[in-house]
């Protein structure tokens, strides 16, 4: 039988493991960096700005499933005007051929809706998702590629104003986390540098819980059509609008499943379904939604899928190879493999040491215990 403590602490676990590494990021950050200083070296006429949104800007990176796989790095390149460019010549006439000259591409620069997808040969494990844009008072005017019409058009968005509502969202956990990493790493962190330590080293239980669902949506849609794959917009939107300051994950998990469907029926408008943008009202994250049924039921499928494999009343009956089992569903093998033995190994290392008893009325293991367990020697026949 797995306790609700035994169970959190799986799930915390597994999203750290998950996560992006200090190097990997410290790498993405130099790349990002490098393509914004070499875009102001080359570009008098114009003052513009390279800087990260989505998942890196929100401390909710997921690694690759796969080793093959890169990790997305989104930017946003803002010119600091409009400087009376259209759309199509923001986009195409003068953000495409920086990016084809900045450093070679492994294959021909890719446009997508909103942005230029490109992979260069030496920045190895990354591509980037470059949308063009232009600031526009509290906010920014992305470039928006109508392929049925062939037409290009401005359209607002505000991704620095969403990173803002994300953590505003977890504000007093990431305040009391942030202080207890401060005493733990006895750190004297300067003014300028507390919101990166803050952003980077201290992960709330909405990031992380983002972090599990989003891994479980990849691991669900690994083999299936990338089309009904659940966006993380989505999930992260959802996610920051149910999350209530919930002390834990496995709290933070069950109470943003078990609230999601209800809020996805209640916010419909003339039957029709809308997830606005928090940080841009009018904007709505699920319009595809409306147009292609299909993606919605993709979406309600893995909200059940979910449900049934993260919530804790489905688990903590359950042995521990059954629990492994279905971390390993969730998560892919490798993660499952290496928590679980992570966790085995400090279990066995608390019980030589005394510091983990059994609990005399669930049996569990864990440092509140009241028995000592025996050490287990293996001696042989």
């Amino acid at each position: 039988m797995f306790s609700r403590d035994k169970y959190n602490k799986i799930l915390r676990e597994s999203a750290q493991a998950i996560d992006i590494s200090d190097e990997m990021f410290a790498k993405a950050v130099e790349e990002y960096e490098s393509l914004g200083k070499w875009i102001d070296e080359n570009t008098p006429l114009y003052e513009i700005a390279i800087f990260p949104q989505g998942s890196f800007a929100l401390g909710t990176v997921v690694r690759p499933v796969s080793n093959e796989e890169d990790y997305d790095l989104d930017l946003v390149c803002e010119f600091k005007q409009r400087y009376g460019l259209t759309a199509k010549q923001l986009k195409c006439d003068v953000v495409k051929p920086l990016l084809v000259r900045y450093k070679k591409a492994s294959r021909e620069i890719e446009e997508k809706r909103r942005c230029w997808h490109v992979e260069y040969d030496d920045i190895p494990n990354f591509h980037m998702d470059v949308i063009p844009a232009y600031k526009y008072y509290s906010g920014i005017q992305i470039t928006d590629h109508n392929e049925e019409l062939n037409s290009y058009d401005y359209m607002g968005s505000n991704p620095a104003g969403y990173v803002e509502w994300f953590f505003g969202r977890c504000a007093r956990q990431h305040a009391r986390l942030y202080e207890n990493y401060v005493r733990d790493h006895k750190l004297v962190v300067a003014q300028a540098d507390i919101e990166k330590v803050k952003r980077r080293k201290v992960k709330t239980p909405l990031q992380r819980t983002v972090q599990i669902l989003k891994r479980h949506r990849d691991i669900m849609f690994a083999d299936r059509d990338s089309t009904l794959k659940p966006i993380s917009i989505i999930i992260t939107t959802l996610a920051g609008r149910l999350y209530e300051e919930e002390d834990t994950v496995l709290e933070a998990l069950e109470s943003i499943l078990g609230k999601t469907l209800k809020f996805i029926i209640d916010n419909k408008k003339d039957g029709q379904y809308y997830i606005e943008n928090p940080s841009y009202p009018g904007e709505n994250f699920a319009d595809k939604w409306n147009t292609h049924p299909e993606r919605v039921n993709a979406f309600l499928e893995w909200l059940s899928a979910a449900k049934r494999d993260l919530l804790a009343g489905n688990l903590i009956t359950e042995s521990r190879g059954d629990v492994a089992l279905r971390m390993q569903n969730c998560f892919g093998a490798p993660i499952a493999v290496r928590v679980f033995n992570q966790i085995a190994q400090e279990e066995s290392s608390g019980i030589k040491s005394g510091t983990i008893k059994m609990d005399t009325r669930s049996g569990n293991l864990s440092d509140s215990g009241s028995i000592s367990v025996p050490a287990n020697h293996h001696h042989g026949a």
